[in-house]
């Protein structure tokens, strides 16, 4: 008879179904079925436990996290001193181990709360130039085989050799870009499109992060996927902007956007924070249109943004966190509509990062999380522990606690 690496009994493996084994091997998900008579060289007794994939947090910044330790102000627009007056202490050739050490932090605490993928931004900037890339680089390495991690990087003037270096090199997963932090937002758009072009390369964009009335970076970045043809390779994150026009404008921009599968990352806990400080009431929820673009056939997903940095506060790297933030905002409070927020952080945001093994179907990575719940609904509402986190059918994580 043959013997799997592991196999998970009895689990309710989500969108699947209840009382089913699950069996892997090198790695992947070898059978799924009932009373499965092989063994597992690791069996997990998982009777009515809810099994699901990874989750995948495809929106954070882990170079920025932990930065605002010696200082807090209530007041965005003395955010940025304060991260500068943070880097400004860091000894000369000692960013990149700065970077690296907050960011193992975070990444501890993802793979602790269930996560199997994280998709981070990667800012260039005078400070440190490249080091931050550098610092992903080298934390890719580290965590390989308990977390896979991607960088989602940054284009400058000043660093275009290396940064077509390290493209051509096949170093960048993503091209990144904050196009109204520029002096000319379509300009800059289509030279990320043409970037993306020359080194085959997604995008990953912020895009329209902002109250007014003003979506048109979102409308060249469509236009741009359409004539680039770059369908399914290109997502915006925040989008904020999409409440503050009318309905009509929306639902053509939203309509479009299904044509063409540009993915939409939310961020609800940041937004949440950041935008609307300027309405009187009613004042605005700050997310984008996320049930509009649910409704389309979208792909949404949802994500942490910024940790503990000096834009936002909060984070705790959990997307379980995440997904009961997401949840209230959008005030979905049935077990169907929580379903679409687990998937929200599990296989949308897979598909975001371009993952094509990710999921509960034989063949798949055997990435998985083990929740004490029997339901999505109930494993978001009560917050339910991580009994087992799984990476490559190896167990990484035991009740919230690192495994070496």
């Amino acid at each position: 008879m043959q013997s799997y690496d592991l196999i998970i009994r009895e689990a309710n493996l989500f969108g699947v179904g209840e009382g089913l084994d699950l069996a892997a091997a090198g790695g992947k998900i070898a059978r799924i079925g009932k009373k499965l008579p092989e063994t597992g060289k690791t069996e997990i007794q998982a009777k009515g436990k809810l099994v699901i994939p990874g989750f995948v947090e495809s929106h954070t910044h882990l170079d920025k996290s932990f930065t605002a330790v010696d200082e807090d102000t209530p007041n965005l627009e003395e955010a940025y001193g304060i991260f500068t007056r943070y880097l400004d202490k860091i000894p000369a050739g000692g960013m990149v181990e700065d970077i690296k050490a907050r960011s193992r932090r975070v990444l501890d605490w993802e793979l602790a709360a269930g996560a199997t993928a994280v998709k981070s931004h990667v800012l260039v900037c005078p400070q440190w130039g490249m080091d931050s890339f550098r610092a992903i680089q080298e934390l890719k390495a580290e965590y390989k085989g308990r977390l896979d991690l991607y960088n989602i990087v940054q284009w400058t003037a000043e660093t275009d050799g290396a940064f077509r270096a390290a493209a051509q090199a096949g170093e960048i997963d993503f091209i990144a870009g904050y196009p109204l932090f520029t002096p000319d937002p379509m300009g800059e758009i289509d030279r990320l499109f043409a970037l993306a072009q020359a080194y085959n390369l997604p995008l990953d964009l912020h895009i329209d992060e902002h109250d007014r009335p003003d979506v048109s970076c979102f409308l060249r970045v469509l236009q741009r996927t359409r004539e680039y043809h770059m369908e399914g390779r290109v997502a915006c994150g925040h989008v904020t902007a999409l409440n503050a026009v009318d309905d009509e404008t929306a639902r053509r921009a939203i309509e479009e956007c299904a044509q063409l599968r540009v993915n939409i990352i939310t961020l609800p806990s940041c937004n949440m924070f950041l935008m609307g400080r300027q309405d009187h009431q009613p004042i605005r929820r700050g997310i984008t249109r996320v049930d509009e673009f649910r409704r389309a056939g979208v792909n949404v997903s949802v994500a942490s943004d910024n940790i503990r940095d000096p834009y936002r506060p909060f984070g705790n790297g959990d997307l379980l966190e995440e997904a009961l933030f997401a949840a209230q905002v959008l005030q979905y409070g049935t077990g169907e509509q929580l379903e679409w927020v687990m998937e929200m952080v599990t296989c949308n945001p897979a598909k975001n990062t371009l993952l094509t093994d990710h999921g509960l179907r034989e063949g798949c990575a055997a990435d998985l999380a083990v929740l004490d719940a029997p339901t999505a609904k109930e494993a978001i509402i009560s917050q339910s522990a991580r009994l087992f986190v799984l990476k490559e059918g190896k167990v990484v994580a035991k009740n919230g606690v690192l495994v070496s």
